[in-house]
């Protein structure tokens, strides 16, 4: 089941993963976008993660609204639709 925490954990780890190390109390306002952290294919690679270790489903729409580049704000977006 999706918590936040759990989320907000695989995130992190997928990040790392990646060379992105963020403390956790920076991790809810990143924006991996704007940064620069992931490129479309990382994205895709982060969403199908998230559906496959969760067993969610993250719409193409909710990946399109530029808010969600923010981690927060995607991890609420996917546990709204949950």
């Amino acid at each position: 089941m999706a918590t936040r925490e759990s989320l907000l954990d695989y995130i992190q780890q997928f990040l790392e993963e990646r060379g992105v190390l963020l403390a956790s109390s920076s991790l809810e306002s990143y924006n991996f976008v704007t940064e620069g952290a992931l490129d479309s294919f990382e994205i895709l690679t982060l969403t199908m993660g998230i559906e496959a270790h969760f067993s969610v489903e993250v719409s193409p729409e909710l990946l399109l609204d530029e808010k969600n580049a923010i981690v927060g704000n995607l991890v609420s977006a996917v546990l709204g639709k949950a």
